[in-house]
């Protein structure tokens, strides 16, 4: 019975957890931008239609009851396949940096988006950064057990001075949701090169640690090799 159970539970859990990670995903774009929308189609109902909220028509009664947030999510996607289609062409990329450039000059939002930008490229962006194609584990969240990270850049020279090591930044993603996670600076020299890929530290890490790489695993075959790509040192 045991037996048949793990079989069980070993064929249902990756699906569980990819609904788990699709339904967080679905859920906050739904609760954020779905619901917005939908509210606004209600209110131009309200404002253009002469709707009444509290006791609209038949017709736009469907809307204000459940299919608001869904039409809202619905336009949402539409507006994401439209925008992308329009940034691949040579003029909505001359359009967007435009108006990347009129953002940065607006208060507060130029203080905000080069930042998140940053942060978006770094995950979703063609062009990866070098440091970020190689997973490494550091101890964390205490000395003796190890978490999976990613060097993505070179320390702060204050901390290099105070420490007297070499201080790099990792992000230690959390599971399994690994676009949240930790910002870590560790000495390099605690660094531990792992012979994984990116691909196959975000699967161990969006699976929870079920889904272990078969080349580096205990009893698996021989690890490949791999090296680690180290930010150039801080300028003294």
């Amino acid at each position: 019975m045991k037996r048949f159970f793990l079989k069980g539970l070993f064929a249902i859990l990756p699906l569980v957890l990819t609904a788990a990670v699709i339904y967080l995903v679905i859920g906050f774009l739904y609760n954020n931008v779905g619901v917005p929308i939908g509210e606004a189609l209600k209110w131009g109902v309200v404002r253009v239609g002469g709707e009444d909220p509290q006791t609209p028509s038949p017709h736009w009664l469907w809307l204000f009851r459940w299919g608001a947030p869904v039409v809202g999510f619905s336009v949402a996607i539409l507006l994401t396949l439209i925008a992308g289609f329009f940034l691949a062409t040579f003029f909505g990329r001359k359009l967007y940096r435009w108006y990347e450039a009129i953002l940065k000059r607006v208060p507060l939002i130029g203080a905000i988006y080069p930042y998140a930008r940053q942060f978006t490229d770094f995950f979703f962006g063609d062009e990866k950064k070098e440091d970020f194609k190689t997973a490494v584990a550091i101890p964390f969240p205490t000395r003796g057990a190890y978490s999976i990270g990613f060097v993505t850049s070179q320390g702060m020279k204050a901390l290099n001075d105070a420490t007297g090591k070499e201080m790099v930044c990792v992000f230690v993603p959390a599971a399994p949701t690994p676009l949240s996670g930790f910002v870590i600076y560790i000495a390099r020299e605690d660094l531990i090169p792992l012979p994984i890929s990116v691909d196959e530290a975000m699967r161990i890490i969006i699976s929870a640690g079920v889904i272990q790489p078969d080349h580096p695993a205990i009893g698996g075959g021989e690890p490949r090799e791999t090296s680690v790509q180290r930010p150039p040192s801080p300028a003294s």
